[in-house]
């Protein structure tokens, strides 16, 4: 038996690949848009970083993270999330001392050691950006819709978003207090993991996907959440600037960030029909994690996206709507006979050179051989080239939507096939 993928990873082939680069280059194109730019962290980190950032009472911690010892006996994390490197090389590059406000965009693989399920892999993929050195709330708002925008560009359609403040540390402590009492009589109920969560953080209390403690967790309809009065107005800060910018959300529901970085304004956006993995992208403020990592006191704020939740959302949505025709695009460039292999080549070339995607054949097949080959790879226009056309100095140009034929000169012809293509491209 042939080797497979591990479990939880898999192959992107073929028009898979297609439609994730679309997805990564829209998102690296809005990004750009906003005044993001790129950064490129390793996979692999110093456990520890995570360990700090992340917190050790999380389930990805606890449960997720691919943790190993390399030879030097160091402590090395497959990366599970990326807000943490990005923060990292922001101080290891002191660029709070050069840029001071920086925005990020990052794009990649990331790793969890869990069970394989519909939308959750082992090795999955991510895009997300970080804007770090500010506590302004207009910079949640920047971040939320630019989330939006990406998805949108992405063809995502009718994505709720989820608003809420997990409030300041201080909210955080009263909050945690708060809550204990809240739970304290069914404490005895609880799994054994949330015991241990009772005491060292209640708040993953509320992240189990025991029945039991769910139940118990979410009986209160209340908000766990408690805000002083500065985190209280931040808050409606970001509220009055997403309503200025035309961004819906849903700031009714009760849900919490299952990281310990996070503070004040957190958000998820959640797509229809995806069943319990419904959240295609989320993020929040994390005003103290700078700091945390040994640089200065500073405010940030960022957000991930899933790019398979991505995908399985545009498609439930397309499928929803009406099935989408997979559109041609590009030339085919086929030759009546192989002496003529070299002349068509130096007219594929000179396509590519303008930016026309141009494909040709190399070995020898016959003449309707390559026009089953030009439609198998969906190209727009065939152009033939044969002795008769080498006489006349001329290409024979099909277009095989619409099926009409027209003849062009050698002379003409990028110029003409890459005014077809851009006509095509618009209708």
């Amino acid at each position: 038996m042939p080797l497979q993928a591990l479990r939880g990873t898999t192959d992107l082939l073929g028009e898979e690949v297609k439609r994730w680069s679309v997805v990564e280059h829209t998102a690296h194109r809005i990004a750009q848009v906003y005044g993001y730019q790129e950064l490129r962290t390793p996979l692999i980190e110093d456990a520890s970083l995570f360990l700090r950032s992340v917190g050790e009472t999380t389930d990805i911690i606890q449960k997720e993270m691919f943790r190993f010892e390399d030879r030097g006996g160091h402590d090395i994390a497959l990366r599970p999330e990326g807000t943490a490197s990005v923060v990292r090389a922001y101080l290891e590059h002191n660029l709070h001392k050069t840029d001071g406000f920086a925005k990020l965009f990052y794009l990649g693989p990331m790793f969890r050691a869990e069970r394989p399920q519909a939308g959750r892999f082992r090795q999955f993929h991510q895009y997300g950006v970080e804007a770090i050195g500010s506590e302004s709330p207009w910079v949640d708002v920047e971040v939320i819709t630019l989330c939006l925008h990406i998805l949108r560009e992405c063809g995502l359609t009718g994505a709720v978003v989820w608003l809420s403040s997990m409030g300041c540390r201080n909210d955080q402590q009263r909050s945690a207090q708060l809550l204990r009492e809240r739970l304290m009589k069914g404490k005895p109920k609880l799994c054994k993991e949330c015991q241990a969560r009772f005491e060292k953080n209640v708040f993953r209390v509320l992240d189990c996907k025991n029945p039991t403690c769910h139940e118990i967790a979410w009986r209160s309809k209340v908000s766990p959440f408690v805000l002083c009065e500065a985190c209280a107005a931040h808050f409606d800060e970001v509220r009055r600037g997403l309503r200025e910018a035309s961004v819906s959300f849903d700031d009714t529901k009760i849900f919490t960030r299952g990281l310990d970085y996070y503070t004040r304004t957190v958000f998820e956006v959640r797509a229809t029909g995806l069943g319990a993995q419904d959240a295609v992208a989320a993020g929040g403020r994390y005003d103290h994690l700078v700091e945390e990592l040994g640089g200065p006191s500073m405010g940030a704020v960022g957000f991930a996206a899933g790019i398979e939740r991505v995908l399985m959302a545009v498609d439930h949505g397309r499928a929803e709507a009406a099935p989408m025709a997979n559109r041609r695009r590009g030339v085919y460039l086929a030759v009546a006979t192989p002496s003529l292999i070299g002349e068509g080549f130096r007219f594929v070339q000179q396509l590519r050179e303008h930016g026309v995607c141009a494909v040709m054949d190399y070995d020898g097949k016959s003449l309707k051989s390559q026009l089953r080959e030009a439609d198998k790879a969906n190209c727009q226009l065939v152009a033939i080239l044969g002795e008769a056309e080498v006489k006349q100095r001329a290409i024979t140009l099909k277009d095989l939507e619409q099926g009409s034929q027209e003849t062009v000169s050698f002379d003409a012809f990028v110029d003409e096939v890459s005014r077809e293509l851009k006509t095509l491209c618009q209708r």
